[in-house]
């Protein structure tokens, strides 16, 4: 007697079903996203810098003036002339004042893709660009 058999399924037993299917997925899905480990890519991504100083040197009066840029992994965060001697500081007195000023208008906007504000565009436009220089040594992205 191979005769038909017949299944009676309740709509709240499939219900159940389904919902208890869903929520095995969602933990499933859950645990793969908190256990697999983290790329170091994401990390790398997230530093613009290598931290450092870095230098990079303009040559005044045949002698070179180093600008000292100094970055964390985030953020510049500091900007100086190292090597100014007191012949260079005589017969290129705008560099000192301009540089104050343009550090503080580096770190303030944190590049040196900056339009400074001066009285000494061209003066300015030279340590910009020492600056600029300086932080693509820096950057972690290897430009």
């Amino acid at each position: 007697m191979g005769g038909t058999k017949i299944f009676v399924l309740q709509m709240k037993d499939l219900i159940r079903t389904a919902v208890f299917a869903v929520l095995g997925l969602i933990l499933i899905v859950l645990l793969v996203v908190l256990f697999i480990p983290k790329s170091d890519g994401a990390q790398a991504e997230s530093s613009l810098y290598i931290p450092g100083v870095y230098t990079s040197s303009i040559i005044l009066n045949g002698e070179p003036v180093e600008v000292r840029v100094t970055v964390s992994d985030t953020e510049i965060t500091a900007v100086e002339m190292a090597n100014l001697g007191e012949v260079q500081e005589v017969f290129y007195p705008l560099f000192t004042p301009t540089m104050n000023d343009l550090a503080s208008e580096v770190l303030q906007y944190q590049s040196a893709d900056i339009v400074p504000v001066t009285d000494y565009p061209v003066t300015a436009d030279i340590l910009r660009q020492a600056v600029s220089s300086a932080l693509q040594l820096a950057a972690a992205t290897g430009e």
